[in-house]
Formats: structure tokens, C-alpha cells, sequence
């Protein structure tokens, strides 16, 4: 078992902290992505050689809270990550995000789950996938006298005993009844019932109503309290839990230590889509040499999804979250594969994707290198062959084309050129004048320089600042820039894909 010790939110034991590595050499290479049939599943997927030890992995939270969404893109993008995918199980369909699995970030532990499977990654760059229990042990003035339920994850039962961190990241609201106990630098600042943050250098333990009576009892102002998390493994040794710095629970799992597992009722799940459907799914494992090989399956069982694994030479494997939540990341061959936004995910960072993040942001006039989109564009259901190219992850469209595409529909819109303020001017609900040539392919794809556009944007009369890109004298927007402006829906369909348009809805960020 392992025995973690927390009070100021620190780990008592000495870790490496590799999550948090700056000085990287790591050069991503677009080899390292491939796209193929595996075993008769589509699977895009990459491979990462663990034997660099300037490759590090990293924890990715939605807008730095526990309980966010955010695009996969845009978390490892803030984080300097030149490969990343989508996480944990989460709330997506109403209410607060809160996550459904466990993750470890900088070795501390910050959310659990008691069903499913955990990947982890120790200190030394090993993968490890295991089905975990944890345990929660409080401690006042040394003497064990709490048991919590769970971490950063708001409880509704009325005798919840919960732990709050300052990884938590926005206000504690409390249930009537309900008491916060507030500890700094160890000790019990303040009990309190009313909504509140969690100190920086320290946690607090929420008792709900049913068992605030408790607080009373036990905790005053000036206490010791400090809690310990225990993490029992199933197959692997107790000890490598201990190296780990970074993990996310989901599952199934796939292989353990050789071994197809591939059960999802055994870990607790009772979905069909999890179990049995054919579903579309993301999966992270490493084979026996330790290269860590993360990516997304077209539609397919466990059992198929566990035969690709197999096909690929993982020993260990498991699902993360699947179907519209799956996303894959990798800066450097210009993927960006993404449904919903998510709550949190893996990445890697390398000095090679530091610089690339500071490229997005202050590109000058350097040029950079355009990859052409393949995924196909349907508008309102129908296809539209139009050229487009991907930009440090995100897919760009010549304006006068999207202009043409969307004439006549719901959210037509006008482009016109002030060459006197070296500007563009789009005014929506108009109808587009065409000029002639759009729609037209250029004929020679591939990778092309793209420069930062010079020329000011104004919507509707009104500056608008959008990340822009002149290819071959045509000004290149992003999509979903277009969709919020103009408020049409970008929806991405990994299975057939396409990235969709549509008209009819409003965009959702």
C-alpha cells in the first residue's frame, strides 16, 4: 500500500517533480504520428521513445480547476505540450464538469475513483496501468480521527466527509448544514458555514450535514490536522505507485503485465457503449521496450480494441474517456483531433513545442509552415471541397471561400476590402459578392509558408482581433474564430472525418 501524508497540500516524501521540467530538449517529430487500419480498426495514434528523458508527462486541467472544460488544443497549447489526449470520465451532459476518475498531478493526488483504471507514470518515464482503491486517514493533533469520502469532488450525500485542495481552483459552496474546516500551514485557521477558497498553503475537510456534528466534536482552531491517502493496487507492486508522478483513471483496461483484461464489468462499468458497443475510443499504453503509444480508435469493441493494442506490441494498455470526448493532440504534424471540450488530459512537453507555443502567439512576419487539412468540410449536410490548411493544430479557411459556401444560408455574410485603412470588413446576414475564383483549388497542397496577416478585421463595423494567415496573397482565418463571430456551429465528427457547419445552430465555444 502506499502511504501518502499531506498537510499544506505538500507531499511528505521526496518526489521529482518531473511534471514541471523546463529545460527540455526534446525535438517532436511528425514521424512519430501515424494514421492506419489496425487488426480492421482505424487508429490514429503516437509514439513516444520514454528512453529521452527530456519527454515529460503532464496533467492537463480544464482552465486550471478541477471542475472546467477546455479543448484538448487549447490546455496543451497553455502548458507548451507538443503531444496530448483527452483524460478522465466527466460530466458532460449538464451541470458542473466534475471529473469521474482518478488524477495524480506532481504526484499528488487530487481526484479519485473507486471503479475503472488507472494509467500512471513514475518519475523514470515508466507506464503502469493497474486497477486501484484508495483510502482516505485524517489526522488531529496525530491521532487518526477522520475517515473522507473523496477529493475535489462536491458531495451531495448528507453524511459526506470531503477534501477540498487548493488545486480545487474556485469557491467551496456549502450545503445547509454543512461546516468547512479551513486548514493553513497545518493547522485549523477557521471552521466555518459559509461559501469559501481554499488557502494556497493548505486544504480544507467539508463535512456535510448529516455529519457536521462531528466538527464540532473534534476540530478547534489551532489543531494539527493534516490526511493521508492510501492506494491499494490490484497487479502491479505497491512500491512503483510511489515513483508515480502523473496519472488518469478511466478504463477499461486493456493488458496488464501481458494480459488482455478488456472486462468492463469487472472494473464497475455497466454502460453497453463502454462494454459491448462497437464506440469510438481513446487508449494510452506502452510496450515491453517502454515507448508510450497514445491515440484514437475508429468505432470498436474491447475486445478488438484490446487485439489492436496487442497488434501495436502494448503490454500494458486501457480506454480513456471515448466517444464524443476522444481527442488527440500532436503540434508538429498538425493534428488536432477533438469532439466536446473535456475536463483534463495527458500531454508531454519538450523544449521543441516551448517553441512552437511562443510561435502562435508572436509569429511577426516569419513565415510558418501550413499542413493541408484532409478532413472533408459538410455545410447544412452537404459536402463542399474546399481548401483549407492546419496551422499549429487549428484548421484555417480562405475567407471569400467560406463566404461562397455559406450564401444563402442563415448566416450568409459579406466581405469587402478598405484599402485605405488596409482593412477587411465582414458584415453579416448580407449576401457575398463573388469576385470569381472561389472555390477554386490551388492544385499544389501540401505544406505551404503561411505569414501573419497584416490587414485589420472589422465585423459588423467593429475591430475584431483574429489570428490570421496570408498563404499564396489569400488572408486564411480560423473556423471556429468565423463561427463564434458570425454564430454558426464547428462541430468535428472523428468518424467520418469531418468537420461540420452548422448553419441552423449557434456556436458553443
Amino acid at each position: 500500500m502506499k502511504f501518502c501524508k499531506w498537510t499544506l497540500g505538500i507531499i511528505v516524501m521526496t518526489l521529482i517533480l518531473s511534471c514541471c521540467c523546463v529545460n527540455q530538449v526534446f525535438a517532436a517529430s511528425s514521424d512519430a504520428y501515424k494514421s492506419e487500419k489496425i487488426n480492421g480498426v482505424g487508429v490514429k495514434y503516437v509514439t513516444l521513445d520514454m528512453k529521452d528523458k527530456n519527454i515529460q508527462p503532464r496533467v492537463l486541467n480544464a482552465q486550471n480547476q478541477i471542475c472546467a472544460t477546455e479543448s484538448l488544443a487549447s490546455m496543451a497549447k497553455k502548458a507548451g505540450a507538443f503531444a496530448a489526449i483527452n483524460g478522465t470520465y466527466f460530466e458532460a451532459y449538464g451541470g458542473t464538469p466534475v471529473p469521474w476518475g482518478t488524477i495524480i498531478k506532481d504526484g499528488k493526488v487530487l481526484h479519485i475513483s473507486q471503479s475503472g483504471a488507472v494509467v500512471g507514470i513514475t518519475s523514470s518515464g515508466k507506464l503502469l496501468v493497474d486497477r486501484l482503491s484508495f483510502e482516505f486517514a485524517g489526522y488531529i493533533n496525530g491521532e487518526y480521527r477522520a475517515i473522507p469520502w473523496r477529493i475535489n469532488h462536491p458531495s451531495t450525500e448528507a453524511e459526506a466527509i470531503t477534501i477540498f485542495t487548493p488545486e480545487y481552483a474556485t469557491t467551496v459552496n456549502l450545503a445547509p448544514g454543512a461546516k468547512g474546516v479551513i486548514v493553513s500551514n497545518g493547522h485549523v485557521s477557521s471552521i466555518t458555514t459559509s461559501s469559501f477558497n481554499i488557502p494556497e498553503n493548505g486544504f480544507a475537510i467539508v463535512y456535510n450535514g448529516a455529519s457536521s456534528y462531528l466538527v464540532d466534536e473534534r476540530y478547534k482552531v489551532g489543531d494539527e490536522v493534516y490526511y493521508e491517502v492510501i492506494i491499494k493496487p490490484t497487479f502491479t507492486n505497491p512500491s512503483d505507485w510511489e515513483e508515480v508522478q502523473c496519472a488518469i483513471g478511466a478504463g477499461p483496461s486493456l493488458i496488464i503485465n501481458g494480459n488482455v483484461t478488456a472486462s468492463g464489468e469487472e472494473e464497475g462499468f455497466f454502460e453497453a457503449k463502454i462494454n459491448t458497443s462497437s464506440s469510438p475510443r481513446s487508449f494510452i499504453g506502452a510496450t515491453a521496450d517502454g515507448r508510450i503509444i497514445m491515440g484514437n480508435m475508429d468505432a470498436a469493441t474491447l475486445k478488438k480494441a484490446a487485439a489492436a493494442c496487442q497488434r501495436m506490441g502494448l503490454v500494458n494498455a486501457m480506454c480513456l474517456d471515448g466517444g464524443y470526448s476522444i481527442a488527440l493532440y500532436y503540434a508538429s504534424a498538425g493534428v488536432s483531433l477533438a469532439g466536446r471540450d473535456i475536463n483534463n488530459g495527458l500531454a508531454f512537453v519538450g523544449r521543441t513545442t516551448n517553441n512552437i507555443s511562443s510561435n502562435i502567439t508572436s509569429t511577426g512576419n516569419r513565415a510558418i509552415k501550413a499542413i493541408s487539412t484532409t478532413a472533408n468540410l459538410s455545410i447544412d449536410g452537404g459536402y463542399v471541397d474546399i481548401e483549407a490548411y492546419n496551422i499549429n493544430g487549428n484548421n484555417y479557411y480562405k475567407l471569400r471561400d467560406l463566404a461562397m459556401a455559406l450564401n444563402n444560408s442563415g448566416k450568409q455574410f459579406e466581405v469587402a476590402w478598405d484599402g485605405g485603412k488596409n482593412a477587411i470588413n465582414i458584415y453579416t446576414l448580407k449576401p457575398y459578392s463573388a469576385l470569381g475564383g472561389e472555390l477554386a483549388k490551388s492544385g499544389a497542397m501540401g505544406s505551404k509558408d503561411a505569414v501573419a496577416t497584416n490587414a485589420a478585421l472589422y465585423i459588423n463595423d467593429q475591430a475584431a482581433s483574429f489570428a490570421a494567415y496570408n498563404i499564396n496573397g489569400n488572408n486564411y482565418y480560423k473556423l471556429r474564430d468565423l463561427g463564434q463571430a458570425i454564430n454558426f456551429a464547428v462541430i468535428w465528427d472523428e468518424y467520418a472525418d469531418t468537420i461540420i457547419i452548422d448553419t441552423a445552430s449557434d456556436y458553443i465555444p
